[in-house]
């Protein structure tokens, strides 16, 4: 187990993983999480560490959220991140529009955190041949929540009505 816990360091190093980065150790289909101090676990199997609280009320399905990440695989490198594109991303809560383990990490935020989500496979995007997705596979995600916005329905026609935010 060592010899694996050495591996993953030296790639997670390779990759220049972020500092507090967990390791990832497979044991044949099973994967152990080794988090640094501090880091949360809750039942349902999501892993989060606050970098920074926010301030104000935690999000709601139906408002709009905008908000940075970087996206990283099991080994520390870069999948994808907003910060690239110079634009945060937004979107709104409660609408399966997200990864549901990163959603259930960004409704436990508030303005201004910036928190690292660690989401198991069970919390993980659809897996299959569609996708590049592993159905053994964590995903870990560094966020910053900007900004949380009410949103409402408003009539645009006769029986057509559209969400503003």
């Amino acid at each position: 187990e060592q010899k694996a816990i050495d591996n993953n360091l030296k790639i997670k190093q390779y990759n220049n993983a972020p500092v507090d980065f967990p390791t990832f150790v497979r044991e044949g289909y099973d994967v152990r999480v080794i988090t640094p101090p501090g880091f949360v676990t809750q039942e349902d199997g999501l892993v989060y560490k606050d970098f920074q609280l926010g301030t104000g009320e935690l999000p709601k399905d139906g408002q709009e959220v905008t908000f940075d990440y970087i996206a990283y695989n099991e080994n520390g490198g870069t999948i994808d991140s907003t910060y690239r594109k110079n634009a945060p991303a937004s979107t709104r809560l409660g609408i399966n529009g997200m990864i549901p383990g990163f959603e259930e990490g960004l409704k436990g935020m508030r303005e201004g955190g910036k928190r690292r989500v660690v989401v198991p496979p069970e919390l993980g995007p659809p897996v299959g041949p569609a996708t590049f997705f592993s159905s053994k596979q964590w995903e870990v995600f560094d966020i910053e929540l900007i900004k949380i916005k009410n949103c409402e329905r408003v009539q645009t026609g006769f029986m057509v009505s559209s969400v503003v935010c």
